[in-house]
């Protein structure tokens, strides 16, 4: 069976292409680099890479280990990281960080059934852009983030779906794209758009080349009642503004604008098999469930 290190100078060397670069991306002489992938021909009795070029060629042998060597690797990751963990003081303090966007009424249940199994246990909320809780989990500021999905995670990143929360486009009734009904889409770009930006990443995607920035969805429906400018926004935060007719949905032919933006609870995976935080996953599993 190849050992770990063989398989980081397989991988390696596949990444980057040379023998030479793999040692010095791994902070090794290239010979040892070599001898690890001869050794593990051997072992494997197969051939990895082919030779006879300026720069190793993989072989339909070394093509097909990788996918499970890749796999290999990260739990080996894994376990390192739960191993780590074990000198941490478990259970004694939990961060969790939301996205003002996700309704949260029903995060109090899960956090009295937590208390319930955790007396001691301290608890610290924040609230920042999903973005931005990514950044807090890598780091371990937050043990614990809610949050609009991104589709690819960081590599130490766990994540489990929640469910979704419905957006559409709103615009204050004394905003001029709600004078009439628009033909198309298109018709937004000339208009201001308000859109989501983090605080370590502002430079959103956006459809306007006119675009305001805020880093959480009270200031955007603040600036949309305002008539600054248009925006998506999640309806159950909008809702009791339309109701007061301080906003209302973009009137717009032909096309619905409304789309669903699927929601994760994301942890460090050097934290997220311990109990504690296996039990909050499960309790925030009907975080979206019964909403009004």
């Amino acid at each position: 069976m190849p050992t770990i290190e063989q398989l980081h100078a397989f991988l390696t060397t596949v990444e980057t292409g040379s023998f030479s670069a793999a040692a010095r991306r791994l902070g090794k002489v290239q010979s040892a680099i070599s001898q690890h992938i001869m050794n593990m021909e051997l072992e494997i009795n197969h051939a990895l890479f082919s030779r006879e070029g300026r720069y190793p060629m993989l072989t339909a042998e070394g093509q097909a280990l990788i996918p499970q060597a890749k796999a290999v690797i990260a739990q080996h990751q894994r376990l390192e990281l739960q191993i780590q963990s074990l000198d941490c003081v478990e259970n004694t303090k939990m961060t969790i960080a939301i996205d003002e966007g996700i309704p949260y009424t029903r995060l109090s249940h899960a956090l009295h059934q937590i208390e319930n199994h955790y007396p001691q246990l301290h608890i610290e909320i924040l609230c920042a852009s999903s973005k931005d809780i990514i950044e807090l989990v890598i780091k371990k500021r937050a043990s614990t983030g809610i949050i609009f999905n991104n589709v690819l995670y960081p590599e130490h990143v766990d994540f489990e779906s929640l469910g979704s929360v419905l957006f559409d486009v709103f615009v204050s009734p004394e905003h001029p794209l709600a004078q009439s009904l628009s033909p198309h889409v298109d018709i937004l770009k000339l208009h201001r758009q308000l859109v989501i930006g983090s605080k370590s990443a502002p430079h959103t995607n956006a459809l306007s080349p006119d675009v305001w920035r805020a880093d959480n969805y009270y200031m955007l429906l603040e600036l949309t009642k305002s008539g600054l400018g248009w925006s998506f926004l999640p309806q159950h935060l909008s809702k009791e503004a339309v109701s007061k007719k301080q906003i209302c949905k973009l009137p717009i032919e032909f096309e619905q604008l409304g789309w669903l933006a699927n929601v994760d609870v994301i942890q460090h995976k050097s934290v997220s098999d311990n109990r504690l935080n296996r039990q909050l996953r499960q309790l925030l599993r009907p975080l979206l469930s019964h909403r009004k």
